[in-house]
């Protein structure tokens, strides 16, 4: 298709995309706003529109078929003009059409994107159904986000009015189900794997993959977001994050029951890694049910991690050690 025709079809359907939303009211305040908002708006979408062709397999480079038909599209197109609107500070009812712009978008779509959150250019939104990006987001240029991704707050209610969104820098990637929560900022050239759930920076050139390993119970909601891994490297137990030198940890079996049988000495504590090595004091204990798990209990909290990487390993190593020493 020749870029003056494309251009043409892209700006009719972005003029019909905005008739339909807005009421002839709306469409007045909208006309009176100086004739460089759509055309910025329109040339962002273009852009939007060319890298979903050349980045998305399944549209075989179609520009017009995504145009025509991607539902996820829609929220981009309808989130460009809305961005712009947000931003004529001398219009009046600018936010009321700039939200009602949005609305439309999500409903065609099913992604919420607010009109005052920042995306850089070449913006790729796959498969958008339930992603919501949020007021104090900042995209920065080439990013590409499936569907079902959360670029949330950290809280759930009452959330204070500064910057409580994620901030993403250049051609950073997040996959499906993913959620970025909190102020935090991801650096340029990220991938960020399916299901994940982010709290901290990210710095530049990184690939994420996280695995949901914790069970958190706390009496007290007051108590701040507190997180806990742990695995294990060669013939030690790493634990990191954050606790206090009042917990205590545990190993248990499949069915959440403590191995008395082990003891865990702490070799290395330092403000959030401590390092452990087990020992067997009874030889005559039963196998355990595998997977191992780890508890770690405190006077705030009782994390459970769920199957940490290398622990069932390095527990049959310690009791299969100590059975060839009785042995031997």
């Amino acid at each position: 298709m020749r870029e003056t025709t494309f251009t043409m079809l892209l700006y009719e359907q972005l003029l019909e995309h905005i008739m339909a939303a807005l009421n002839p009211d709306d469409m007045t305040l909208l006309e009176s706003c100086p004739s460089g908002l759509l055309n910025t708006a329109l040339q962002q979408a273009a852009e939007d529109l060319h890298a979903y062709a050349s980045r998305d397999p399944a549209s075989k480079g179609r520009a017009d078929l995504i145009l025509a038909a991607y539902a996820s599209f829609k929220a981009v197109l309808f989130y460009r003009v809305a961005h712009q609107v947000w931003g004529a500070y001398d219009m009046v009812g600018r936010e009321t059409i700039a939200h009602r712009l949005a609305s439309v978008g999500k409903l065609q779509s099913g992604a919420e994107i607010h009109p005052a959150a920042s995306i850089g250019r070449s913006f790729v939104l796959d498969h958008g159904f339930g992603t919501v990006i949020g007021e104090t987001c900042e995209i920065g240029n080439d990013c590409y986000l499936l569907g079902g991704i959360t670029l949330g707050a950290s809280g759930i209610a009452d959330n204070h009015g500064g910057k409580r969104h994620p901030s993403l820098g250049n051609r950073v990637e997040v996959g499906a189900g993913a959620r970025i929560l909190g102020p935090v900022r991801i650096g340029d050239n990220v991938f960020i794997s399916p299901s994940s759930v982010i709290t901290r920076d990210v710095p530049d050139n990184t690939y994420v993959s996280i695995v949901n390993q914790l069970q958190l119970q706390r009496e007290n909601l007051s108590i701040g977001y507190e997180f806990v891994g742990a695995f294990s490297l060669g013939e030690r137990l790493h634990i990191v994050g954050e606790f206090s030198d009042k917990e205590k940890v545990f190993v248990l079996d499949a069915d959440q029951r403590c191995l008395g049988s082990l003891t865990l000495e702490c070799t290395v504590q330092e403000q959030h890694h401590r390092q452990y090595r087990l020992r067997n004091i009874d030889g005559e204990a039963p196998e355990p049910s595998y997977p191992l798990n780890l508890r770690v209990v405190g006077p705030s909290r009782d994390v459970v991690l769920v199957n940490p990487p290398g622990l069932s390993n390095l527990v049959q190593s310690v009791l299969q050690h100590h059975i060839q020493s009785v042995g031997g």
